[in-house]
């Protein structure tokens, strides 16, 4: 089966003329997120590893989400901030400049790229012929705890999220239907109706800022650095000719 997935440009973004970044570093790593394209990151042990990698991710990136214009060369600091999180094992807690902003556009914006993460993660899945066959590259333990090691076990990850991110901004949820899309549309709809979240206050628990805004984010964040670690392991498993790229990736 043809597995390249071609992402047709939808007018709804322009390129901007240089990307815009915000850092999160300690002693441990550098995670580097692209402001103008939410959930997009690169990481490496120091800053000018995670910044080499930037242009590459923001053209995958664009053209996973439709974007049209050519990425600019220059790479502009626009936040950097120390963080407690453990990067290295793909934690992260900024409170980045864009999650302070809620219009209209952006909501939109954030809204729809959270279900086509949601779906293309699902896509990418699908596409794998062995869900139980083992990551072992994987096999270890992190700060949240054992790390998913098969395609079934990621996907599962992925889906729990919902309820510990829609718990940051008071709104709970309950996993009533099966699959990864109907509870991404079941959070996103809790988020429309939500007026207080709307209004994309600032809240602070367990030692971190949160808003709306990042939450949205933090799910099409999540999908892409489980969706990448998936279609790595899949290429490496079975070839790219077999395994569905909806992400851009290969």
């Amino acid at each position: 089966m043809g597995k390249k997935e071609e992402q047709l440009p939808r007018g709804e973004i322009m390129m901007a003329a240089s990307i815009r970044v915000a850092v999160e570093e300690n002693a441990a790593g550098t995670m580097v997120h692209l402001l103008d394209m939410p959930g997009a990151f690169t990481r490496g042990p120091i800053l000018d590893d995670a910044l080499v990698k930037v242009a590459g991710e923001a053209r995958l990136y664009a053209r996973w989400a439709g974007m049209y214009g050519e990425v600019g060369d220059e790479i502009v600091i626009a936040q950097r901030e120390t963080t407690n999180a453990q990067l290295a094992d793909g934690d992260t807690e900024i409170l980045i400049v864009k999650d302070k902003e809620l219009d209209l556009g952006y909501f939109q914006q954030l809204m729809a790229l959270a279900l086509k993460s949601a779906e293309d993660m699902q896509r990418l899945y699908d596409s794998i012929p062995d869900k139980e066959r083992i990551d072992q590259a994987k096999a270890r333990t992190t700060f949240y705890g054992r790390v998913p090691c098969t395609a079934q076990e990621m996907l599962l990850h992925v889906d729990r999220v919902a309820g510990y991110y829609l718990s940051r901004i008071g709104i709970v949820f309950s996993f009533t239907s099966p699959g990864l899309v109907s509870n991404r549309r079941q959070s996103l709809k809790l988020i429309a109706e939500h007026k207080q979240a709307l209004s994309n206050p600032l809240t602070f628990i367990d030692n971190e800022y949160w808003t709306t805004a990042k939450v949205l984010r933090r799910f099409i964040w999540h999908d892409r650095i489980h969706a990448r670690a998936l279609y790595r392991f899949a290429v490496r498993e079975w070839g790219a000719d077999q395994i569905c790229d909806p992400f851009c990736f290969g």
